[in-house]
């Protein structure tokens, strides 16, 4: 399925479809190429099959000009409506039916779901649905810092470094503010980066973000070269040697925000044509929120991005340090979010707290682990660096260290990754897993001690 990377208008409609691929042999295949292309496949094939007497309905609707445009989304399973003016409730009706799972609208929050008992009340008039997670606008510096960043040292990469965990091999997607490509930091590592000048974007890039979308990786507002630069950045990152792709996926919109997450299960060419799940990403990285953690906008997604062995990792929020807020799509268990400490290792007063309030009626253990998001030194557009603060800085650290213990070790599965990270954290705040720090700070020298030990037991239990 083609993404059009246009951004649809603000007033459409997002209507998720109720069915799911079997994943039960997918998820069974060791991670690679041929799991993410299996992954896409199943997901393809269920949209086609489930689309398609909702596609006729949207035709006769436009026909009848009850709808201005209409797409389709593969993952997840989704149309996209685009209501005439004073329509959008006639939209509705035509589709709370059978076989739709929720209707949202375009700024993230849910407008019906199957089975509920009635419509979530409207958000407050004025509230952002949207928004970076990162507190404060970043130092201009006008050279590479003179020593490496803190928060390398303090997850222990260097360490790792010496085991061979540099992240070589595998690729890191950003879904942020865009990438500045030329940055001495990161040229290198771009996966679309050619000799003299001959830089190849397809697959590699893309610009959701508006109606002229950039054609080369750019980021006019910095964020986005920060976190990529803590990722893999040459004398910033924590998993130097690991490529980066990127999507500016961030307008606003609930629409914008899904296609980016398509795009990083199978990479387009710039006119959204060609889908490759083989060029899809091992780490997707999120430092970003939209909508409420209460809802499952994001969940299939998510989902279906770890069905195919790709590890999504999502900044934890600057809500608190109230408990209960965890910022949306960091809610769901299928990813890790992130908390923010500083350089002495004590939680950042801005650092959302768990539980997250996901599924409705329950809590869900949150933030996942906790790592460097206090003055973090890293790239900034046009060769410059700054320090940035928010828990924006602390998922690039664990996405940078999933890549470094993923490189070394990647027959790890997510649950063994997991338990490997949880028995390498370095316990801080209450003893054991809490709503601050999560299973602690990140640590990969010990991470990468875990995972061996889960390995070799795994082969003498086999």
């Amino acid at each position: 399925m083609k993404i059009n990377p246009a951004v649809a208008s603000p007033s459409a409609l997002l209507v998720k479809l109720a069915d799911r691929p079997d994943f039960t042999a997918v998820e069974r295949m060791p991670r690679g190429a041929d799991r993410k292309a299996a992954a896409w496949d199943a997901i393809v094939q269920t949209a086609e099959r489930s689309q398609a007497p909702f596609l006729e309905r949207a035709r006769q609707l436009e026909r009848d000009g009850i709808i201005q445009s209409f797409e389709t989304l593969a993952s997840p399973n989704m149309l996209v409506l685009t209501p005439a003016p004073g329509k959008t409730q006639g939209v509705m009706n035509a589709f709370r039916t059978d076989g739709v799972k929720a209707i949202y609208g375009n700024d993230g929050f849910t407008l019906w779901q199957q089975g509920a008992a009635a419509v979530p009340p409207p958000r407050i008039i004025g509230e952002p649905n949207w928004g970076l997670d990162v507190v404060r606008g970043a130092a201009m510096r006008s050279s590479a810092p003179a020593e490496r960043p803190y928060g390398v040292d303090m997850v222990g990469a260097p360490a790792a470094w010496a085991q061979g965990a540099t992240g070589a091999g595998l690729v890191f997607g950003s879904i942020d503010t865009g990438v500045d490509y030329r940055h001495e930091a990161l040229a290198a590592n771009y996966r679309g980066a050619g000799g003299k000048g001959r830089a190849q974007h397809d697959h590699n890039w893309m610009d959701l973000s508006g109606a002229r979308p950039s054609q080369s990786p750019a980021d006019t507002k910095g964020h986005g070269t920060h976190t990529t630069g803590t990722v893999v950045g040459a004398g910033v990152g924590v998993a130097p040697k690991a490529q980066w792709i990127a999507v500016n996926g961030l307008a606003g919109t609930a629409d914008a925000a899904l296609k980016a997450l398509t795009w990083m299960q199978a990479p387009t060419r710039l006119d959204g044509s060609a889908p490759d799940p083989a060029k899809a990403p091992d780490v997707v990285g999120m430092s970003w929120w939209l909508g409420r953690a209460t809802q499952d906008l994001f969940l299939e997604s998510v989902q279906n991005l770890r069905a195919a062995g790709i590890e999504p990792v999502k900044s934890a929020g600057n809500q608190g340090p109230g408990g209960g807020t965890i910022t949306s799509p960091g809610q769901f268990p299928e990813l890790y979010a992130v908390g923010a400490v500083d350089a002495n290792g004590k939680v950042a007063t801005f650092s959302s707290r768990g539980p997250a309030p996901y599924p409705k009626g329950s809590t869900t253990p949150k933030p996942d682990f906790a790592a460097p998001g206090v003055d973090v030194v890293s790239s900034l557009p046009n060769n410059r660096y700054g320090k940035n603060s928010g828990t924006s800085m602390a998922q690039p650290h664990m996405s940078g260290a999933v890549l470094a213990v993923l490189s070394k070790y990647p027959e790890l599965t997510h649950e063994q990754l997991t338990d490997a990270f949880r028995a390498g954290a370095r316990d801080a705040g209450k003893p054991g897993t809490d709503a601050e720090y999560g299973a602690g700070i990140i640590d990969l020298p010990a991470t990468l001690a875990a995972a061996q030990d889960i390995l070799e037991g795994a082969r003498l239990a086999a």
